[in-house]
């Protein structure tokens, strides 16, 4: 590797198919419901209002 060249080796799961690649939240996805529209209790996710989408109303202030 020479020294101007970026080290990105790790930055992509060496496999696809391992499950410990698949922990890491989608960006598109609610963060509250995961994408599922509903909380477990069954109600109307609050965040993203059912769409399962992530909003720009979700984050702390």
């Amino acid at each position: 590797m020479k020294e101007h060249e970026i080290d990105d080796r790790d930055l992509t799961p060496s496999d696809p198919t391992d499950p410990a690649s698949l922990q890491h939240p989608d960006a598109t996805l609610c963060p509250e419901c995961l994408g599922s529209g509903s909380l477990t209790s069954g109600e109307t996710c609050p965040v993203c209002e059912g769409t399962g989408k992530a909003t720009g109303r979700t984050g702390g202030g």
